[in-house]
């Protein structure tokens, strides 16, 4: 071979070499990647999962250059966006084909959607996983409404049965069969195989009860899971209902009656008759009831929540039931009040709690003798306390919320009162707010020391101790002779003074208790057992309302009549012969919060 052609041969392999080399370096598995600038889901995409499980396929990701090549070695992050659940393995890097996998994803406990954003750290490149959470598995089946029924023999009762399932997190359960059958007393029922709907509730179609009077027990199960039980007594006749209140009333106009009405519910023997539905329906006049469906108590009796006159002189309420006892009516006439008190109830409470704050209203009301000038109120929910709702009306005199609820058991905060808006013009409440502990509303209720303290602490609401220092209607407040100065007070004081043998600065107020009770109370040592000190007396001795206690309301700018107060001085004997000693009141006075102009403005000042 000639040198020449070796030549050509030696640069010809050279080239072919380079060629494939450079081939091999070009491969596109080999390409080198830009800057993450988008993400993609390649797997696990709207799935669907029972609530606080994981989803069969972790979601998964791939994370690409601008130019669409993958991008490995990224670090891709997984966390929760909604729907509560929890990520494990919530970091992973991107292989060779730009793809990161969460370890796994649980959904929340909530049926609903659930979504999981994936982020490659250090940008803001992002996309988001949708999952939904379905109720599991149900686990417990519970009464859906009442599970004890009342009903004529041979009839069915109402409403029919109902239950819900729930899952082991607490949400319903739909589409689950429920089976309804009869366990004891004969008689029937019809739909007795149903399906729950969206809420996890399933109705039978109806439950007829037996021929014979007693028990009657219906059952409710689902396939492999608990049952639920309902009974019902069948009653031989209808049954029987007789007044516990008076059924003719008399009051005041566009105010509560004076006692809520009360029936008794009786079998065909006299005996009471507990679990009977009431129903009590306004037949005439423009009154409002409310809670006008109540249930016969231990002692079969039944109340509404409230009967609440109109702008009309006159109205009757009807009570019936829906086995067929005769209608009980009830009527009540009334009068326009010459200043009112709007007492408005929060929550629910016994007829006797609620006939208290009524009489505690009727009394001021007949204290006071003239309307205040009305102002238009705008209050936000829940300015003046939790369940207030929205106020937006004008308001000729007072409006008072009223609530009993637990707060700390017998013997500790017996609960608050006070102005929660006042006028600008005269600082006069026009708003006021009363909450109760309910314990220590009962232990009143059995000593028969209800109706005063609730009397008490709505004067707290006109302005008692409230409204004095913004008035200056005192003198030496957190000394040890701390007065009130009020020019009407001080015209009652002398007689006052030389009855109670008293020798000081008039008109002495509380200087001691703490805050609460110091500096906004008659002094108890002074005054003894007069309602407004700072102190309940024992059961069984008086709080009387003196005419010191009406002054201090003409001192505070109301109207007032002196001859709706009590005797005082020949209470004072009761006081003294008293075995037990008086028990702080342990209360929480509120001061105004909110200020209401003439033009209607309602503007906060504290």
């Amino acid at each position: 071979m000639s040198p020449e052609k070796t030549a050509v041969q030696s640069h010809i392999l050279i080239l072919v070499t380079a060629l494939l080399i450079a081939g091999s370096g070009c491969r596109n598995n080999d390409v080198v990647a830009g800057a993450p600038a988008a993400i993609s889901i390649v797997a696990g995409a709207n799935q669907q999962a029972p609530v606080g499980s994981s989803v069969t396929t972790a979601p998964a990701v791939r994370v690409q250059d601008d130019g669409g090549s993958a991008v490995s070695g990224a670090r891709v992050r997984f966390t929760i966006a909604s729907g509560g659940g929890t990520v494990i393995g919530d970091s992973a890097v991107t292989d060779v084909n730009g793809r990161a996998t969460v370890g796994e994803w649980i959904l929340g406990t909530t049926p609903g959607a659930n979504t999981l954003r994936a982020t490659v750290s250090g940008t803001s490149v992002s996309i988001t996983v949708t999952a939904t959470g379905v109720a599991g598995t149900g686990v417990s089946l519970r009464s859906a409404g009442q599970q004890g029924f009342l009903a004529l023999v041979g009839q069915a009762v109402a409403p029919p049965p109902s239950v819900q399932v729930l899952d082991s997190f607490g949400n319903p359960v739909p589409g689950v069969g429920v089976t309804f059958a009869v366990a004891q007393g004969g008689g029937s029922v019809a739909g007795a195989a149903a399906t729950t709907n969206a809420n996890g509730v399933a109705q039978v179609g109806s439950w007829t009860l037996g021929s014979a009077p007693g028990l009657n027990l219906l059952t409710a199960s689902i396939a492999g899971g608990p049952a639920v039980s309902f009974t019902a007594q069948a009653l031989t006749s209808a049954p029987s209902l007789s007044a516990m209140s008076a059924v003719i009333q008399s009051g005041y106009l566009s105010f509560p009656v004076t006692a809520v009405p009360r029936v008794l519910v009786t079998d065909a023997a006299g005996q009471p008759l507990a679990g009977v539905p009431v129903t009590f329906t306004v037949s005439s006049g423009d009154a409002t009831v409310s809670g006008g469906t109540a249930t016969a108590d231990a002692s079969g009796i039944a109340s509404p929540a409230d009967w609440r006159l109109g702008a009309t002189s006159s109205s009757t309420l009807t009570a019936t039931t829906g086995l067929g006892a005769a209608p009980l009516t009830f009527s009540a006439t009334g009068v326009t009040a010459s200043f009112l008190i709007d007492v408005r109830f929060l929550t629910s409470m016994t007829a006797d709690e609620r006939d208290a704050f009524v009489a505690a209203a009727r009394r001021w009301m007949r204290i006071i003798t003239a309307h205040l000038t009305p102002v238009t109120v705008n209050l936000p929910a829940s300015a003046c306390v939790p369940l207030q709702p929205a106020v937006s009306e004008s308001i000729t005199d007072v409006v008072i919320f009223a609530e009993v609820t637990p707060i700390d058991g017998v013997g500790q905060i017996l609960g608050s009162a006070g102005p929660c808006a006042q006028r600008s013009t005269s600082d006069l409440t026009a708003v006021g707010t009363m909450q109760f502990d309910s314990a220590d509303l009962a232990a009143l209720e059995r000593g028969g020391q209800l109706v005063a303290t609730i009397t008490h602490e709505m004067a707290h609401v006109l302005g008692f101790g409230t409204s004095w220092s913004d008035l200056g209607l005192t003198s030496g407040t957190g000394t040890n002779d701390p007065i009130f100065t009020g020019a009407a007070a001080l015209a009652q004081w002398p007689p006052f003074a030389t009855a109670l043998g008293y020798i000081g600065r008039p008109v002495p107020l509380e200087n001691g208790g703490g805050a609460g009770t110091r500096d906004v109370h008659w002094r108890e040592s002074v005054f003894h057992a007069e309602l407004m000190t700072g102190y309940i007396e024992a059961p069984g001795v008086p709080m009387p309302l003196s005419k010191m206690t009406v002054a201090s309301l003409k001192d505070l700018g109301y109207q007032v009549d002196y001859s709706q107060a009590d005797l005082f001085a020949g209470n004072l004997v009761a006081a003294g012969t008293s075995a037990s000693p008086p028990t702080m009141i342990n209360e929480r006075l509120a001061r105004a919060t909110w200020e209401v102009g003439p033009d209607g403005v309602t503007h906060k000042i504290r």
